[in-house]
C-alpha cells in the first residue's frame, strides 16, 4: 500500500490522488476517471471527475458520508494489483470521523498511443 498525495476541489467535485515519488507520462480517460502512468506502465495518479457520485457508488456508502471525508480528508493511501490482466485499485480515503475505501477496477493497459514509454 502507497501512500499517495491529495487535492480535492469542492467546487468542481474532483478528487486528484498522486504519487509525490512518481511522475506521469500518459494518461488514459476513461468516463469520469482519469490513470496517470509512469514509464515502467504504474499506475502512479488518478483524477476522478463528478468524484462525490463516483465515490458513493464505488462505495456504496452515503452521500452525506463520503462529502464529509472528500471535504475533511486527512490521509489517502491506494493499494494497486494485477490479477488476470485487470488493474485493482483499493482507495483508503481517511478524514479525522469516517473512512472509504473504493475499489476500481480497470484492463491492464497494455498498449495505447496516450502512453509513450521509452
Amino acid at each position: 500500500m502507497q501512500k499517495f498525495n491529495f487535492s480535492y476541489d469542492k467546487g468542481n467535485n474532483d478528487l486528484f490522488l498522486f504519487n509525490p515519488k512518481s511522475k506521469s507520462k500518459g494518461s488514459v480517460e476513461l468516463g469520469d476517471l482519469v490513470f496517470d502512468f509512469n514509464n515502467k506502465k504504474e499506475l502512479v495518479g488518478l483524477e476522478i471527475m463528478n468524484a462525490s457520485n463516483i465515490i458513493k457508488d464505488l462505495s456504496e456508502d452515503s452521500i452525506k458520508k463520503v462529502n464529509e471525508v472528500l471535504e475533511n480528508l486527512k490521509e489517502c493511501k491506494v493499494s494497486i494489483k494485477t490479477r488476470n490482466n485487470l488493474l485493482i485499485i483499493k482507495l483508503y480515503l481517511l478524514s479525522k470521523e469516517n473512512k472509504l475505501t473504493p475499489i476500481i477496477s480497470i484492463p491492464k493497459i497494455q498498449k495505447s498511443p496516450a502512453l509513450r514509454y521509452n
